[in-house]
């Protein structure tokens, strides 16, 4: 597939062929010898296409680890070539090979622009158009046929097909609603998805040692003096030794022409390229449009635009004065007080996910609150509050435990049942922020304390409010603040808006009649099952609603009894038994981890461990899970990954 792309861009970039009567034209008016150059500028430029075919051919071996013909040299002893010496040799030979193409290249690139630049001087202006595109027309011929073979050479020795199969995943990757239209590059380039590493050579290496000495520093107060010496030690070897490799390294896993489309896209002012809300494609609006749909969400209730942009240092500066009180009257240490204080931070920024799934492309408004002045406290209460936290029965923690609550759910044959699921629209933007830090605080210390941190209630409380009340944050260089609802992107909002929903959904104790026998929630997600008729599910759907003013559920009933509920299915089969398998969601690209991407081996060999021991943890039967991993080698097929990886 990458081949393809390559061999398309090139034949765009490459005119159609002109008429063998200009040759004679030209002959008769600049003489035989500019007929010569001409010649000699055509095969030049034959000769530079084949080069960069071998330079791509090449690349592609050396990424995918591949092996072409002229590398197998016979050996007095066979069993020599399984040898790491012999694999070395190898390779070092087909990247000496690589450096050797890639001069080659540069000098005939140099030779065309030197006649060119000659032919031009000697050429009218339009002879001399006509002779780039007939030099042009000519190397696409040689371009074609040899990508051609190098293509067919490729899937030989990979052993199928090589690369991305982006052209089947591209309508699912990328939706591109802006006025801007993507070249093929530019597809492949994004097809490639937003966890792409790429793979490229460390330029300035006082900054690379500097930003490792700043985030190693970042260690220091959460291990012991020791270990954070070893660690430092660790991290200077290995930083030494990817230097020392990054200065010989002249191997990218994008090509020359994806590169340039990575920097023409970036510099496209006009445009923004975000990752969709759920799932991995990608997203490209217009930039008057994105601000557009941000600045709506903004003119909502929860926020409130600042006329001044100092209030950000005041929540600071009041947040370390209160740290800095609780440890002079020896709440907490000063270990703890130097991890709590901010320094050297930043504003909150606030972004926007498009919903790839909706009509109009909403946005998930998003406030990052990495690096500003509560993102420290933030982690640290979350945590606290996170292993504290009393469980009700209806609390899943994820697929998995839900999949194993369903399989201890026993059905009884005389009885009708319907499942059914709720979801609560936008609920950490609905959370009433200073409710839910009234639940939270009461779940933590009522009937006793709870929470293992140094604080009473009050003193909790200040610094719940500190971290998630009144949040300041920037987009387009103006100024907002959250005043109600919890910030997603706050590592506090999660667990207050599940302890939230915790206390909301005890009133359902207080139903007699028609309660589901099951409730299960992960979040805002509810499964049920019923065993009573639709009607009165929404009855009972009518009278959740009227738990709060901020909650509104709403109701997916079953089909063909089966009903989805995170990331699976589950079905109710002939035997009245309920049995699982995997759900993926519309959303759903098939995109992982690519194998060319810039990331070490082993997370690639364990992603595709952790796909094969979710399908056998998920999937109740069988006859499922073989159908799930026959799906699976073509969806890493799709990923390029290898077939001899595949198969281990």
């Amino acid at each position: 597939m990458i081949f393809t792309a390559v061999l398309s861009f090139f034949s765009y970039l490459l005119p159609t062929a002109l008429s063998p009567k200009f040759i004679s034209n030209l002959r008769l008016k600049y003489g035989e010898s500019i007929l010569v150059s001409i010649r000699h500028c055509e095969k030049l430029s034959e000769k530079l296409q084949k080069a960069k075919c071998d330079i791509e051919f090449l690349r592609c071996c050396l990424i995918y680890n591949l092996k072409p013909n002229f590398l197998n040299i016979r050996l007095w002893k066979p069993g020599l070539r399984t040898s790491e010496k012999y694999k070395s040799f190898q390779r070092n030979c087909l990247i000496r090979e690589f450096e050797s193409r890639q001069k080659q290249s540069r000098q005939l690139e140099k030779q065309v622009s030197s006649i060119l630049i000659e032919l031009e001087k000697r050429l009218s202006s339009l002879d001399y158009i006509n002779v780039k595109k007939f030099c042009y027309n000519s190397a696409s011929k040689i371009h074609r046929e040899v990508m051609k073979n190098h293509k067919k050479k490729l899937e030989t020795l990979h052993g199928g097909q090589l690369g991305q199969n982006y052209e089947e995943m591209k309508h699912k990757l990328i939706h591109n609603i802006s006025s801007y239209t993507l070249s093929e590059v530019e597809e492949r380039l994004l097809c490639r998805g937003w966890d792409f590493c790429i793979e490229n050579k460390i330029k300035n290496f006082l900054d690379f040692e500097t930003d490792l000495e700043i985030n190693a520093m970042k260690l220091q107060p959460h291990c012991h003096d020791s270990v954070f010496r070893l660690v430092c030690s660790q991290i200077q070897n290995a930083s030494q030794q990817l230097m020392r490799t990054s200065k010989h390294k002249k191997i990218n896993n994008l090509s020359d022409e994806e590169l340039a489309a990575l920097k023409s896209l970036k510099s496209n002012k006009n445009i923004v390229i975000c990752k969709a809300d759920k799932g991995n494609s990608i997203v490209i609006l217009d930039r008057e449009v994105y601000i557009k749909k941000a600045e709506d969400i903004l003119k909502g209730k929860q926020f409130e635009q600042l006329k001044y942009d100092k209030f950000y240092l005041e929540r600071e500066e009041e947040l370390n004065k209160y740290i800095l009180s609780l440890y002079n009257n020896n709440v907490i240490d000063s270990k703890l007080r130097h991890q709590l204080k901010s320094t050297c931070s930043s504003i909150s920024v606030f972004y926007g996910l498009p919903k790839a799934h909706k009509t109009g492309y909403p946005l998930r408004p998003i406030i990052s609150t990495r690096g500003s002045y509560q993102y420290q406290l933030s982690k640290y209460l979350a945590k606290a509050i996170r292993e504290a936290r009393p469980q009700a029965s209806s609390y899943i923690k994820d697929s998995f435990e839900f999949v194993k609550k369903i399989k201890e759910i026993v059905l009884e044959r005389n009885k009708t049942y319907i499942k059914c699921s709720f979801d609560v629209e936008s609920l950490y933007t609905n959370v009433p922020v200073n409710e839910a830090i009234e639940i939270t605080l009461d779940y933590m210390y009522k009937p006793r304390k709870l929470i293992d941190v140094p604080l009473n209630r009050d003193q909790m409380k200040i610094l719940l409010n500190l971290s998630v009340t009144n949040s300041p944050f920037r987009f387009h260089n103006k100024i907002y603040k959250q005043i109600d609802g919890v910030a997603m992107g706050n590592p506090l909002a999660p667990i207050i808006a599940d302890l939230w929903m915790q206390k909301m959904e005890e009133k359902l104790n207080k139903f007699r009649t028609n309660r589901p026998i099951v409730w299960l929630r992960y979040v805002d997600d509810i499964f049920c099952l019923f065993t009573i008729s639709e009607t009165k599910i929404k009855d009972f759907h009518s009278r959740i609603n009227k738990w709060h003013d901020n909650l509104n559920f709403t109701l997916e009933l079953e089909s063909n009894n089966s009903i989805s509920f995170l990331d699976v299915c589950v079905t109710q089969d002939e035997e009245d038994k309920l049995t699982t398998s995997l759900y993926r969601k519309p959303t759903h690209t098939g995109l992982y981890m690519l194998w060319d991407s810039n990331q070490n081996r082993r997370y690639k060999l364990g992603l595709i461990k952790t796909l094969v021991i979710r399908i056998h943890r998920i999937c109740s039967k069988q006859s499922i899970i073989r159908n799930e991993l026959n799906l699976l080698r073509k969806t890493l097929t799709d990923n390029g990954y290898p077939p001899h990886i595949i198969r281990r």
